[in-house]
């Protein structure tokens, strides 16, 4: 059956799907090669994996969306149960700044800074638009990273 990635969340549905099942919005024909580009969550933390666990599924989504010339991959790392920040939301920003200088990507915005009032969170949602309808924006959410894909 033919798909299409949601604007807003990047997730792919069925092309005969009004409203995307993954982020609710509604879903609107546009071109994917286009300078909006692609979206897509994804979930790292689902089955509470170790640490190295899920830095193979990051370096491994990271690369699979640069393939797939994603624009804007937003990983959800989760928070923590401690209610201090987890080891896998450390881990995914730690691996970020390391690859500062990859080819995979240009920058990332942090959940928390994700929004209005905030410079990274400013030029993500200048560049690419559709993010300002995402669940995440202004809410200041610690369990997710924004990265914008080379």
């Amino acid at each position: 059956m033919a798909s299409r990635i949601c604007g807003v969340c990047g997730n792919e549905v069925d092309a005969g799907l009004a409203v995307c099942p993954w982020c609710e919005s509604a879903l609107v024909k546009q071109k994917t090669a286009s300078k909006t580009g692609k979206f897509r969550t994804v979930d790292i933390k689902s089955d509470q994996p170790d640490v190295e666990t899920a830095r193979r599924r990051l370096i491994s989504v990271m690369h699979k969306a640069k393939a797939e010339r994603v624009r804007v991959l937003k990983i959800i790392h989760g928070y923590g149960s401690s209610g201090k920040g987890g080891d896998i939301r450390y881990m995914v920003r730690e691996y970020l700044d390391m690859q500062k200088y990859s080819p995979l990507y240009k920058y990332y915005v942090r959940g928390e800074e994700f929004g209005t009032g905030y410079d990274e969170g400013l030029k993500i949602a200048a560049e690419f638009k559709q993010l300002r309808h995402d669940g995440d924006w202004s809410n200041h959410n610690r369990g997710v990273t924004l990265v914008v894909m080379r």
